[in-house]
């Protein structure tokens, strides 16, 4: 792909990640107004299991799909993307049941929840249809068109705000409402993208660029259990990395909880959420830049991906420390109107995930470039050591420092991963 091209493309992506960025800051600042810290601190905690879901599904199927596609092209690549869209199907499926009965099954026991089973269904719904959306925009990453994921995500964006505006217009923003407002608007995104798309897009999609409806009403293609075998071959290796990598990124929420009250996560969660800007730019570039990495290493110029990985490291972390000081030259704003000063320990908590998140775009370039030397095996080697270093980090940081101590042992364990993601990175280069 020329770079105008790339940029053009990078741009739109971050565009798109804008959006859902400024979703998740609005619909946690309604949050923070409108409901409970304790209420707050479940929601933070339901969410993260989400979060799990999309990890799994990731690295079963979004990331072997990028190392199938490789040298395939129109019908190849439209049977490859039917396949893998059933072979997601019914992987998002028991996802969705266990993890509904398990949220059930915990918000009755721990978190004190009136309606269980009612929340774990609709985390159960929400589980499956955030998984068909996140598909269809695998597929348009696939097809280079990131201004069809940029209107799949607005639209998911505008039903999510409407949906929880009436809600608490009714006083009805409860948990269990909550996520299904998010489900009903996962389905209405995909179908509306296709019925608003402009001029030919329109059309029907050619087989395999349905996304999310893939498999319904055709029976199984006859290679669909090779594709499905040699997506197994790699996403095995990703899929104990991944659950390892959501557990060093998010069992601070639980244990914090555990540890220090039922309002920790809440104040945890509060503080990260102004900065996750930072995270979904670092996401909108390795959406762009993870199939442009795959085809530079299949190249004999080892100079072009050192290239695009450095100056990608730079303009990320740059990016970041300038969001940073403008967050910090804004907060007695919104500590005031944002806040509604409920959150009073949220800002020396900003400084240390300011620090983690420049660590962790840092480390994640380099975890898309493992990606693509197909370094599964190194990563997962990676994963659990870090899995656990994250326990014996927390137990002593939070045991010494209280409520930053959760943020200093994610700290501390993200440096040690960015030493042997790039250790690993240049080790192989000069072999």
């Amino acid at each position: 792909m020329p770079p105008p091209r790339l940029l053009g493309q990078a741009a739109l992506s971050m565009l798109d990640q804008a959006c859902l960025s400024a979703l998740n800051l609005a619909l946690g600042l309604i949050l923070i107004r409108l409901v409970s810290k304790g209420a707050y601190g479940v929601y933070s905690q339901i969410f993260a299991a989400g979060l799990f879901a999309t990890s799994m599904l990731e690295a079963l199927v979004s990331n072997p799909m990028v190392n199938l596609a490789s040298g395939r092209s129109g019908a190849r690549l439209g049977g490859l993307i039917e396949n893998m869209g059933r072979y997601q199907g019914r992987i998002s499926t028991g996802l969705a049941v266990i993890l509904g009965a398990l949220c059930a099954g915990w918000s009755a026991a721990a978190a004190d929840q009136a309606h269980p089973l009612l929340l774990g269904l609709a985390f159960g719904l929400f589980v499956k249809a955030n998984a068909l959306r996140e598909y269809a925009r695998s597929v348009a990453f696939l097809d280079f068109k990131p201004a069809r994921v940029l209107r799949i995500d607005l639209l998911y964006a505008a039903c999510v705000l409407l949906g929880t505006l009436l809600l608490a217009r009714f006083d009805r923003l409860g948990l269990e409402a909550l996520f299904l407002v998010f489900a009903l608007a996962n389905v209405l995104a995909h179908v509306l993208a296709d019925v608003l798309a402009p001029g030919p897009a329109r059309a029907p999609a050619p087989p395999g660029r349905g996304g999310a409806w893939i498999g319904r009403s055709r029976p199984a293609r006859a290679d669909y259990a090779e594709t499905v075998g040699q997506a197994w071959k790699r996403g095995r290796l990703g899929v104990p990395g991944a659950g390892l990598a959501w557990g060093v990124n998010y069992s601070y929420l639980y244990l914090a909880a555990l540890w220090l009250g039922p309002q920790a996560p809440a104040e945890l969660t509060a503080s990260r959420l102004l900065l996750m800007p930072i995270s979904l730019c670092v996401v909108a570039w390795s959406r762009v830049a993870r199939p442009r990495i795959g085809q530079l290493l299949a190249q004999p110029d080892a100079g072009r991906i050192h290239r695009l990985l450095l100056r990608s490291v730079a303009a990320l972390v740059a990016l970041a420390l300038l969001y940073i000081a403008l967050l910090q030259g804004l907060f007695p704003w919104l500590q005031v109107h944002v806040l509604a000063g409920k959150y009073d320990t949220v800002q020396p908590l900003l400084l240390w995930w300011g620090l983690y998140f420049v660590v962790y775009t840092a480390r994640w370039v380099g975890t898309m470039a493992l990606m693509g030397q197909d370094a599964y095996g190194y990563m997962l080697i990676e994963s659990i050591l870090s899995f656990i270093a994250i326990f014996v980090a927390l137990k002593v940081a939070v045991d010494r420092h209280g409520l930053p101590g959760a943020i200093i042992a994610l700290i501390a364990v993200e440096l040690f991963s960015l030493a042997m993601t790039w250790g690993r990175y240049w080790y192989q280069n000069r072999s």
